[in-house]
């Protein structure tokens, strides 16, 4: 009897921690180094070839479709809700800014004014405590926002949204009335890119989307005209075009937002599940809390997945071959490949680079800023609720929808 594929059926979005660890200890056992999936999209997980492929060194390799709509663009064509939506908002087509720059040149440009030495989202040793204490702050703003009034019950899928939405907000200079709604707009970037997404859902998913670049647009042209100093304008500065910022400043918000919530959602579920509380109560001290956010972002990522096209039939430095295509590149299961880490689970087990970000001259711009964005969420809940638990209400992912690149968790704890 032929074993099944271990994500085949179902996504990480839908499993819990401990169904995701068994998967992809499965999945590292498979015969084969890829597989079709029935979303036309080829899987990878091998750490070496995941490696290769995000980079997209080789020209076989291209990183043209990394935000294409995973349903494509006919669909939403075909879809009467949402050509209003899109002719608002989406005509002309949004330019390619940072994920989806096949252009070498534009794209070291915008990356460079991104992560740069001198980059908008570059922390330096010395800014690190002021963009610690803007954060804190960030975590008790989204907190006086939740419902719940008095803490007894804390619903952190909400928080880390609300929190990711104003870190993210801030960083790329929204104005601070939109940040409410830049979870909304980020979810449906999200929603689109991994998610087979049909009707009316689909219709809302590219308003939301629209209005994520109207808004990024009308936030460059504040920018230019009052020369209000932040990521904009260091994107005019450097002689970006008008276009390629609007969708630098739009692709940052919607990268942002769920990477961030989702990696601390399934940490926190992680952390909170083990009996003995190591890796919990690591987060009370600053340099042992760096560790565990690492380790959560190699684990648990909200984002699991990225895609690439192989443009001709192509052969990996592996040995692994591919056919022209569409890739999907499955870091978290790269992360968790035992030819790269002896012990994935175990917190000082050393191995490679988790490649959470990316790898090569295509490393997320905005990795410091999430990593200690992550950081910074643990250690703030862990000093709020020093002995949390979590709600047993919440006893598993089975009501989340699936999901090929984004994943979370409901989680609430009793405090």
């Amino acid at each position: 009897m032929v074993a099944e594929f271990p994500f085949a059926e179902q996504t990480s979005n839908e499993l819990s921690f401990k169904e995701r660890d068994e998967r992809y200890e499965r999945l590292h056992d498979w015969p084969d180094p890829t597989y079709l999936h029935s979303s036309g999209l080829r899987m990878i997980w091998k750490y070496d070839d995941v490696r290769d492929v995000l980079e997209a060194a080789d020209p076989a390799l291209s990183n043209g479709n990394s935000l294409d709509p995973l349903v494509g663009f006919p669909r939403i064509a075909g879809t009467p809700r949402a050509i209003p939506h899109f002719f608002r908002h989406l005509v002309p087509l949004p330019a390619k800014a940072t994920a989806n720059l096949t252009d070498d040149t534009l794209h070291k440009q915008v990356w460079d004014t991104m992560a740069g030495p001198a980059g908008h989202f570059t922390i330096s040793r010395d800014e690190r405590p002021q963009r610690v204490e803007a954060m804190v702050e960030h975590f008790h703003h989204a907190l006086h926002g939740l419902d719940e009034g008095v803490v007894s019950r804390l619903d952190v899928t909400a928080l880390s949204i609300a929190y990711a939405a104003r870190v993210g907000g801030a960083a790329v200079g929204l104005p601070s009335a939109d940040w409410p709604q830049v979870a909304v707009w980020s979810g449906a970037q999200s929603g689109l890119l991994g998610r087979r997404m049909r009707g009316r859902e689909l219709a809302e998913a590219v308003g939301a989307l629209g209005q994520l670049f109207t808004v990024s647009g009308r936030a460059v042209e504040r920018s230019r005209r009052h020369r209000v100093t932040g990521f904009a304008s260091r994107l005019h500065d450097a002689g970006v075009p008008r276009r390629v910022a609007v969708s630098a400043m739009a692709n940052s918000l919607a990268a942002g937002v769920h990477t961030v919530s989702g990696s601390i959602q399934q940490g926190v579920q992680r952390l909170l599940s083990d009996p003995g509380r190591e890796w919990w109560d690591l987060l009370a001290d600053q340099n042992t809390a760096a560790q565990v956010a690492v380790k959560v972002l190699q684990l648990d990522p909200g984002l699991v997945a990225w895609k690439r096209r192989a443009v001709r039939p192509m052969t990996l430095r592996s040995g692994t071959e591919l056919a022209a295509g569409p890739v999907l590149v499955m870091f978290a299961a790269a992360n968790r490949d035992p030819a790269a880490f002896r012990n994935p689970l175990d917190l000082r087990g050393g191995g490679k680079l988790p490649l959470t970000f990316g790898f090569g001259k295509h490393v997320c711009p905005g990795k410091q800023l999430a990593n200690l964005a992550v950081e910074v969420f643990l250690r703030e809940l862990r000093e709020l609720a020093p002995r949390a638990r979590l709600s047993e209400e919440v006893a598993s992912a089975n009501t989340r929808k699936p999901d090929l690149l984004f994943s979370g968790a409901d989680v609430t704890l009793t405090v």
